[in-house]
C-alpha cells in the first residue's frame, strides 16, 4: 500500500507537557501546513526510553487511517550523532532519529530513507532541537503532500536498530523478557498473542520472578491486588495487579526472562 497523505499527524514523544517544547512543535507544523490535524498520541514515555517508544509506536500505529504521518522524538542524543529517518509501512510513514525507534514498525516489511537537508526545506537547523527543527516541520509538509516521499532523501540500507528480544516457543510454552512498564505499573512484554502455542489444554499460565500468574482477558476477571496477565492494547502480554502497581509490588528488571506455559492437567 502506498502513502496517501491524509493531513494527520501524530505525536509520540518523552517531552512531557511541563515545557513549552511540544506546543512549539505544533506550532512549526501549523506554520507549514494550516490544515494539519495533530493526535497527541503520547508524550509521557519514560525519558530516553527507545525500546519503550518502539513497542508502542508498533502496537498504536494502525489506530490511525493509512496516510497518516507518526513523528517519533525520544532522542538521548539530542540530535548530534544520528540522521533522521523517514519510514514508510503499510500506508503510514513515520519520522524519527535514526536511534532504533523504528525497529517494530520496519521489522517486518517496511523501508526507510535518511533525510537529506540540502533537499528538504526545513532550515534553519540548529543542533540540539531537531523535534522543532526538522521532525515537525517534516513531518507537515508530508501530511500535506507538498513533500513527496521519494524526495526526502536516499534509502537507507542500514538503520539502527535495538538488540533483539529472544522468543523460545515450544509446543507448550513460549520464553520472551519484560521490555518496560506502564504508568500504572504494568510490566509489558517481549511476548504476542500469535506466540502462544496452538493447545487443546485448559489455558495457559504466566511465569515470572518465582509467580505463577494466571492468564486472563480482562482485568475485571482478577479481584482487587491479585496478580494477572492479559494481553494488552499493543497487542503484548502484560503482567498487572489489579488496582496496585506489579512494577512496585514484583521483583523484575527489564530483561527478565517471563514464561507462559498452558495448562494441560
Amino acid at each position: 500500500m502506498s502513502f496517501l497523505p491524509q493531513g494527520v499527524v501524530t505525536l509520540l514523544t518523552d517531552l512531557g507537557l511541563k515545557d513549552p517544547f511540544v506546543g512549539i512543535m505544533k506550532g512549526l507544523m501549523i506554520s507549514r501546513f494550516q490544515q494539519v490535524r495533530i493526535v497527541d498520541l503520547c508524550h509521557g514515555v519514560p525519558a530516553h526510553d527507545i525500546t519503550w517508544a518502539s513497542y508502542a509506536l508498533a502496537g498504536s500505529f494502525r489506530n490511525f487511517p493509512p496516510g497518516s504521518v507518526h513523528c517519533v522524538v525520544v532522542d538521548p542524543g539530542a540530535g548530534h550523532d544520528h540522521s533522521i529517518l523517514v519510514g514508510e509501512r503499510d500506508g503510514h510513514v513515520f519520522v524519527a532519529p535514526d536511534n532504533g525507534l523504528l525497529t517494530h514498525v520496519l521489522s517486518d516489511g517496511g523501508e526507510a530513507r535518511v533525510v537529506d537537508l540540502d533537499r528538504v526545506p526545513v532550515a534553519p537547523v540548529r543542533r540540539t532541537f531537531h523535534n522543532r527543527d526538522i521532525i515537525a516541520p517534516l513531518g507537515a509538509l508530508l501530511a500535506s503532500g507538498k513533500l513527496a516521499l521519494e524526495d526526502v532523501g536516499e534509502v537507507c540500507d542500514n538503520p539502527v536498530v535495538l538488540a533483539p528480544h529472544p522468543t523460545t516457543c515450544t509446543p507448550t510454552s513460549v520464553e520472551g523478557v519484560v521490555v518496560g512498564e506502564d504508568r500504572f505499573g504494568n510490566l509489558f512484554t517481549s511476548i504476542s498473542e500469535s506466540d502462544l502455542p496452538e493447545t487443546e489444554g485448559e489455558g495457559f499460565v504466566v511465569e515470572l520472578s518465582g509467580h505463577c500468574i494466571p492468564l486472563m482477558a480482562s482485568y475485571g476477571q482478577a479481584l482487587p491486588g491479585k496478580v494477572l496477565a492479559l494481553f494488552n492494547v499493543f497487542g503484548l502480554l502484560e503482567v498487572a495487579i489489579r488496582n496496585g502497581s506489579a512494577s512496585e509490588q514484583l521483583e523484575w528488571e527489564r530483561g527478565c526472562s517471563v514464561v507462559v506455559r498452558a495448562v494441560t492437567d
